[in-house]
């Protein structure tokens, strides 16, 4: 999870995606999906399962997964260098039967970070420990072709 974290903030960084930086110094590894080995066949490069954090709204994974696309095309493409060396980054699917995990939920994210359905789960006590933001996160990222890197 440490892993996928730091390739996210490597895109924000990257990118120059300033506006998102507050979002990810509220993050920590244990924010993150998981995931598992895709079945027992052994594929190469191998494929892992998302296992979906509870808590995560539907944006903030489709956020997720957009960063994580733009993490892959860098490691393919990097700019002005010989491709990377080392193992490619995994390749993460998600799949109508994969698990969900009841993870720690991080504290004072913005009203459409979490889960609506989880949310409405909690105890109110629990909710209001939240210390939900009570506005919308903009999750907007610039269209991929126009995405300047700061090299």
């Amino acid at each position: 999870m440490q892993q996928l974290r730091d390739s996210r903030i490597f895109v924000i960084l990257e990118f120059g995606l300033d506006q998102h930086k507050r979002l990810f110094s509220m993050l920590r590894p244990i924010h993150m999906s998981g995931d598992e080995t895709d079945g027992t066949e052994k594929t190469h490069p191998p494929t892992f399962r998302i296992v979906e954090a509870r808590w995560q709204s539907l944006a903030l994974k489709l956020f997720f997964r957009a960063l994580d696309a733009l993490y892959r095309e860098c490691w393919a493409k990097p700019a002005g260098e010989r491709a990377t060396s080392g193992n490619p980054p995994r390749i993460r699917i998600e799949r109508a039967d994969a698990r969900t995990e009841d993870s720690l939920a991080p504290i004072g994210l913005w009203k459409n970070c979490y889960d609506p359905a989880w949310l409405k789960s909690l105890r109110p006590h629990v909710r209001e420990s939240l210390k939900i933001i009570d506005k919308n996160y903009d999750f907007k990222l610039p269209a991929p072709k126009s995405v300047p890197r700061k090299n």
